[in-house]
């Protein structure tokens, strides 16, 4: 018993640091934004990924916490409702200091704040924040409470030989991942339209923009009524799983395995005109990333679209995260090179050309 009981605490704390990172990763990737231009002294745009970041947290990471919060205080786990009321603290924390920095560099910027060249940086932070508000609920069953709550609470079921209690978590996740696409992503596009007047209002940002968001309601309608067909689908599934185990199975069901197929693998909409394969190969071409990573052994690049632009990250176990290529996913080409080291801070500014990846 012993032994199962420090699984389970280690198991706990992994779900804590993973949690912990994945509701926060739309934030970290406005940071390389804020970053970019605090190095460049335009305090405008800074700002306004500073509040790019903020509305990341509350549209996504504050709802997300809270269904979390919700199902372990419904199920009796106190301890870890109690450890995400910390983590809700946290993220309410860091909305704050994002605000905060936001107000600071507005009054340090000397840009009209109704200028082209901000609303084009809005209309960037719209596609930003509209894809990260479809790729949490879309990645549910690879990161997070899934693999690390979830699946750890199922196998220790399995090992017992009650397999009505591993369907029946499988429908609470399924649950939680249809109310994730309900309470963000569907409420997100839902206000869209329902904010358009009102820029900045319940469901909108602050940095989001006016003329993004006109755009993006005239598509909205067929975004939510495609994820409402896939929340029905997980709360479709749910009901499958809970049916099934009311006949108390002795061994794993057969008729559960057409139910427990992946729904989560769905594409952002509007689709990149680029894959992430030639994203990286893109950024791998740029004649500085080769140079700053020459010094670097096992280096690995991993590409993530963000909305507007491919975000393409290298690291190695020795010194973590080494670079970060933005890729302009129209064009194909290497819009900047930012430089993440613990003794040099440089940002390259100019475009860099690459062949375009048809």
């Amino acid at each position: 018993m012993k032994v199962i009981y420090s699984i389970i605490f280690l198991w706990t704390l992994v779900w804590q640091v993973e949690f912990s990172d994945a509701v926060r990763e739309g934030t970290a990737n406005a940071k390389v934004m804020i970053q970019r231009y605090e190095r460049e002294g335009n305090f405008a745009k800074a700002a306004l990924w500073h509040e790019a970041a903020a509305d990341c947290l509350k549209i996504i990471s504050i709802p997300m916490t809270e269904l979390q919060i919700r199902y372990y205080l419904r199920h009796g786990k106190n301890v870890l409702a109690e450890r995400s009321r910390g983590e809700l603290a946290h993220i309410t924390e860091r909305r704050e200091y994002h605000r905060k920095a936001a107000r600071a560099h507005w009054e340090r910027s000397k840009t009209e704040r109704t200028s082209p060249e901000l609303e084009a940086e809005r209309e960037k932070i719209t596609q930003f924040i509209s894809a990260w508000a479809q790729i949490y609920p879309n990645r549910f069953h690879h990161y997070g409470i899934y693999p690390s709550f979830f699946k750890v609470e199922q196998e220790i079921f399995k090992k017992k030989g009650d397999y009505a209690a591993v369907l029946n978590l499988e429908a609470d996740a399924a649950e939680m991942c249809a109310d994730q696409y309900n309470e963000i992503t569907v409420a997100y596009f839902q206000g869209i339209v329902l904010d358009c007047d009102a820029i900045g209002g319940s469901v909108g940002g602050e940095a989001i923009s006016r003329h993004a968001a006109n755009r993006l309601s005239k598509v909205r309608a067929d975004c939510v009524i495609r994820y409402e067909k896939i929340r029905d689908a997980y709360r479709q599934r749910a009901a499958l799983l809970r049916e099934i185990a009311e006949g108390k199975p002795k061994t794993p069901p057969i008729e559960a395995e057409t139910v427990l197929r992946d729904l989560s693998h769905q594409s952002i909409s509007p689709a990149p005109k680029l894959t992430s394969t030639q994203a990286l190969k893109i950024a791998n071409s740029d004649g500085r990333l080769k140079e700053h990573l020459k010094a670097h052994r096992n280096v690995h690049g991993y590409a993530s679209f963000q909305g507007f632009a491919w975000f393409v990250s290298y690291s190695n176990h020795g010194w973590g995260n080494l670079v970060v290529a933005l890729v302009n996913d129209k064009t194909g080409t290497v819009l900047d090179i930012l430089i993440v080291d613990l003794r040099i801070n440089e940002t390259f500014q100019t475009e860099s050309h690459c062949p375009q990846v048809r």
